[in-house]
Order: C-alpha cells, then sequence, then structure tokens
C-alpha cells in the first residue's frame, strides 16, 4: 500500500516537473521570439533612418537632374500660365509671385494666345553647388500662330534656344528656386553682360516677323 502511495506520490512530481519544463521552454523561446522581433523591427527603424538622412541630403545638394526637372516643368505647357500649377512647388512664394507678374505683363498678354505647345527638348546644365546656382542652355520646341482666325492653318513649329540662370535658396531638407533670370543670348554674352543681354521676360520667346499682333 505504501508502495502505491510513493508510486503516485512520484508520478504526481514527475507530472509538475515535466509541467514546469514544458511552461519554462516555452516562455524561453517566447522571449527568444519577441527578442528576435525587436532586433529586427530596430534594425528596421535604424535603415529608414539612414534613408530617410540620405534622402533629405540630396534633396539638399544642388543637382543637375534638380536642374532638369524644373526646367522640363517651365518649359513645358500649353500656353502661358498653364503649367503654374506644376512649376509653383519647385519655388519660393517671392520666385513664383514674380513669375505671376512677369506672366500679367502688358506684352506677354498680347502674345499668349500666338504661342502656343511649349515642350522642353534638352539643356546643358552647369551647377555650382557652393553658392547653389545653376546655369542652363535650354532648347524647347514652340509653335507660333501668326493668324488667330485661321489658326489651323497658320501655324509654325520652331525650337528656341534660352540662356537660364537659377537661384536656389535651401530650406529644411529642399532647395527651391528662388530667381529665374532669362536671355535670348550665348553664354559668352551673358559674362560680358552687354546692353544685348538684356533679361527678357521668362515666359515668351521672340515672335516670327511673320506672325500678326
Amino acid at each position: 500500500m505504501l508502495n502505491k502511495v510513493k508510486t503516485k506520490a512520484l508520478i504526481s512530481v514527475g507530472a509538475v516537473a515535466a509541467t514546469s519544463f514544458i511552461l519554462m521552454m516555452g516562455y524561453t523561446a517566447g522571449q527568444h521570439s519577441t527578442a528576435k522581433q525587436s532586433r529586427k523591427e530596430i534594425e528596421l527603424a535604424a535603415a529608414k533612418l539612414v534613408e530617410d538622412k540620405q534622402a533629405e541630403d540630396k534633396a539638399s545638394i544642388l543637382s543637375s537632374d534638380t536642374v532638369k526637372e524644373f526646367l522640363t516643368q517651365y518649359y513645358t505647357k500649353e500656353k502661358l500660365g498653364e503649367n503654374n500649377t506644376r512649376i509653383q512647388p519647385y519655388m519660393t512664394e517671392s520666385a513664383y509671385s514674380q513669375e505671376l507678374s512677369s506672366q500679367n505683363d502688358a506684352m506677354n498678354q498680347v502674345y499668349k494666345d500666338y504661342i502656343l505647345d511649349y515642350h522642353f527638348e534638352k539643356a546643358d546644365i552647369f551647377v555650382n553647388q557652393t553658392t547653389n546656382q545653376a546655369i542652363a542652355m535650354v532648347s524647347y520646341n514652340v509653335t507660333y500662330v501668326s493668324d488667330l482666325k485661321n489658326a489651323n492653318q497658320s501655324k509654325t513649329n520652331q525650337t528656341e534656344t534660352r540662356t537660364v540662370k537659377l537661384s536656389y535658396s535651401k530650406l529644411p531638407g529642399k532647395l527651391l528656386v528662388n530667381q529665374v533670370q532669362v536671355w535670348k543670348s550665348g553664354l559668352d554674352d551673358l559674362d560680358k553682360g552687354t546692353p544685348k543681354t538684356l533679361e527678357e521676360s521668362s515666359s515668351i520667346p521672340s515672335l516670327p516677323n511673320t506672325t500678326t499682333k
């Protein structure tokens, strides 16, 4: 009888020990899994911080790609002012206000219906990362209309070239165009600063002689 009691007691103790061992192993495995998951989350968070910092640094350094992106939007439009919502995010408030003022110039308003379908073609871009300025020789295609009453039969496609100087302002995490200057002349004349290099309205190219007002 005593042996049976001892046997039952040993079985009970063994069962408790086995249960405790299983629970302990489960707890340990759970801790290991949690620790592993936490390390992975930390690594992912750290990687994202590095990626965000690299993106911020890249956005704060003037590059030819940054300049080309703006020029593409600036010289691609159906007509004067059509691209305003596209260029605004690239510009400071003062630069955008100046652009709107230029568009409202009397000469630009007279010619805006005669000059259509601007399409950016290419640009040779020179960047100064120290001063956050860029100079570009821009080529774009434009359609001239010489007679508004017969627009379909009086269209002329032409490639125009402009020298553009962009000055950028550095803001937290980004660069914005703070000034746009446009010349019809080349880089050589621009350096000389002669009267022929007077800044023109950036909105309108010169019209062919056949165009009527």
